[in-house]
């Protein structure tokens, strides 16, 4: 934590170091925040890019260009919601179609390697709610190979939650490893800084386990002003 009370946050599941591990790990299911431990620390600041210029994920290539406060009015099934939405042109340059948001336990999803700076000052943090990509009508959550993709992130804001004027968004790296015996494609993993480990309870449960944490290289800072 910074002096102004400010953290990096992932709305994400608890990441999966994806090395041979000893019989006692749990791997945690479900969606949380993952606080980077004692905030950033001075190597771990990224650089700053501004709105629009293209930031090299290796997994994505991905040009975060707006932010704007929406509302979802009541239906007879759902309750007025109010979202920060971040939105990004994104392209998939390997071979096979990635996804925009997925299941807690997918990784390799877009939104899943986005993260907020957030001050606690301004209230509870936005929960990560999905990703869309949109063409015209047409929402899906898919990125085909080689294809700019327009995709609008979405964190859903509770009542007491007060959004500021600019938001920093920061953009992990990834790197891929080398093939492995059950998939000889390999796989794609945020680029390590470091891991940590805790133990913590399944909300599911209710084991408690060491769970091991991936803190990720940023490939970049953008801060984005937010049209109300």
């Amino acid at each position: 934590m910074s002096a102004g009370g400010t953290h990096l946050s992932l709305c994400l599941v608890r990441p999966r170091a994806r090395v041979a591990a000893s019989a006692t790990l749990t791997v945690l299911v479900g969606v949380g925040v993952l606080w980077l431990s004692g905030g950033l620390r001075a190597a771990d600041t990224p650089r700053s890019v501004p709105p629009g210029r293209e930031v090299d994920q290796h997994l994505f290539r991905t040009r975060l260009v707006g932010a704007h406060v929406a509302v979802v009015k009541k239906t007879k099934f759902t309750a007025e919601r109010r979202l920060l939405v971040i939105n990004a042109w994104v392209t998939n340059p390997t071979r096979e179609t990635l996804g925009t948001s997925g299941a807690d336990s997918d990784h390799g999803v877009f939104s899943h390697g986005m993260f907020l700076h957030w001050n606690s000052r301004n209230g509870p943090l936005p929960k990560l709610v999905d990703a869309q990509a949109i063409a015209g009508n047409t929402l899906f959550r898919s990125l085909q190979p080689q294809l700019p993709t327009y995709v609008a992130v979405q964190y859903e804001l509770t009542p007491r939650t007060v959004v500021p004027d600019q938001v920093t968004v920061a953009l992990a790296s990834y790197e891929h490893a080398e093939a492995g015996i059950l998939d000889p494609r390999g796989y794609w993993e945020w680029q390590a800084r470091r891991f940590e480990k805790k133990v913590e309870t399944n909300p599911l449960t209710h084991k408690s386990g060491r769970v091991t944490e991936i803190i990720p290289v940023l490939a970049a800072n953008v801060t984005l002003p937010v049209k109300r």
